[in-house]
């Protein structure tokens, strides 16, 4: 069982600690995605790791990764709904971009439970990671920006991607 260190808020968090948990939970996942992609290059590049190995990374992502929406969903949701005109939109598309994700993870760590050794599933594996790393790139561009966060803001370095 992998360490998430945070889990979803109990009462309304205010913008500015929402955004900045995100964030920092973001940084983390980083990391998570990193060593799985490594893992995922291994295989492709003919030095595969245990089936096991492959299963074990998308279930970690999984797990990761469906705490990190709930914990979005209970604190950035009701601060974008609040935000009129423009916070309900965003909130839709963040639910709706939720829910692909949650989708094809289950699907994947079906997959990879039920078919260890299938040969596409490093190849899944490097997909998932650089699909969800480029979600948190234009989360961080389209949701956590100042514009968002009037009352509290977070200065958000978009130079780096």
């Amino acid at each position: 069982m992998i360490d998430l260190g945070w889990s979803a808020p109990t009462t309304r968090l205010d913008a500015g600690t929402a955004c900045a948990a995100i964030l920092a939970q973001h940084h983390r996942i980083r990391a998570l995605l990193e060593r799985a992609r490594a893992v995922a290059e291994a295989a492709l590049d003919g030095n595969p790791p245990s089936a096991d190995a492959v299963a074990s990374a998308i279930g970690d992502i999984r797990t990761i990764m469906e705490v990190h929406l709930a914990f979005e969903e209970k604190s950035l949701l009701p601060i974008l709904r609040d935000d009129l005109p423009l916070g309900p939109p965003r909130a839709d598309r963040l639910l709706d971009e939720h829910t692909r994700q949650r989708e094809t993870l289950a699907t994947l760590h079906r997959e990879a439970c039920a078919f260890p050794q299938i040969a596409i599933l490093p190849a899944k594996l490097a997909f998932l990671t650089e699909w969800l790393l480029a979600d948190m790139n234009e989360e961080e561009r389209s949701l956590l920006v100042p514009d968002v966060v009037r009352d509290d803001v977070v200065i958000i370095d978009q130079s780096s991607g």
